[in-house]
């Protein structure tokens, strides 16, 4: 058990359809990162190379699912019943599905200006990683985090912490994010049609090891944004973070 599941997908305080969602995102974030940490510590192997990519996708993806379910809930509700239907057909991608693009990244069509009085509804985008996500949650969230953390003995993974900026926080994790997306997804769908590209030690672990270190900072700074869902008090969060970050190395 790695401890991050909690992180990211809130604690025991969850009820109905969204414990359900909650839950099966918790299963599978403790169960990918606890695979991806020991190829991450343990002696480099062919399965590690073969399997590393894809254990820090799915991580990576079903960590910033339950972040958007859990600040955007009616998003996770309305997938967790469109998929209970009868007419939900596994072999058929619905539009309204989750994508990386749309509900973690912002698209192209979102509006640029954040309070223009011509941005329509459908433009304003509810990303994870948008602007107005970005103004509405996480920088408030992390100055929050950074005042509270500031107070605390010292420890080296708070002093990790302490180096984040709330003004470039969302803007640099959206990079950091969308890199790691496209180097594990050439791990994932193995797009190499030479040897001379294929992943080594160092870029698989590299690729695990900041995955491990985004999810688990959006996670713990989510427990600073007052209306998020399911969320842990903020001690809670920051003790969750200190003992997932000793995983690391």
């Amino acid at each position: 058990m790695t401890g991050l599941a909690p992180l990211l997908c809130g604690g025991n305080n969850c009820q109905g359809t969204a414990k359900v969602a909650l839950d099966q995102l918790s299963t599978s974030v403790e169960g990918f990162s606890g695979r991806a940490i020991s190829y991450l510590t343990e002696e480099f192997s062919q399965d590690a190379l073969t399997f590393g990519p894809f254990c820090a996708r799915v991580l990576l993806e079903n960590a910033c699912a339950a972040l958007v379910g859990r600040l955007d809930s009616f998003r996770m509700l309305y997938l967790s019943e469109f998929q209970a239907q009868p007419e939900y057909e596994h072999g058929k991608r619905a539009r309204s599905a989750f994508s990386w693009s749309g509900d973690v990244m912002p698209d192209d069509k979102a509006a640029q200006q954040l309070w223009s009085l011509d941005n329509e509804l459908p433009r304003i985008s509810r990303a994870l990683l948008s602007k107005h996500m970005e103004h509405v949650y996480w920088k408030p969230a992390v100055e929050r985090m950074l005042d509270i953390v500031s107070t605390l003995p010292s420890d080296p993974a708070l002093a990790e912490l302490l180096t984040l900026d709330a003004d470039t926080f969302v803007s640099e994790t959206r990079g950091r994010g969308a890199q790691l997306y496209s180097t594990l997804s050439k791990g994932v769908h193995w797009e190499f049609f030479t040897s001379a590209l294929l992943f080594d030690e160092l870029t698989v672990k590299t690729a695990i090891r900041d995955t491990c270190l985004l999810v688990s900072r959006l996670g713990l700074i989510s427990h600073f944004v007052p209306t998020a869902y399911g969320s842990l008090s903020e001690r809670e969060a920051i003790a969750g973070y200190v003992s997932f970050r000793r995983l690391l190395p």
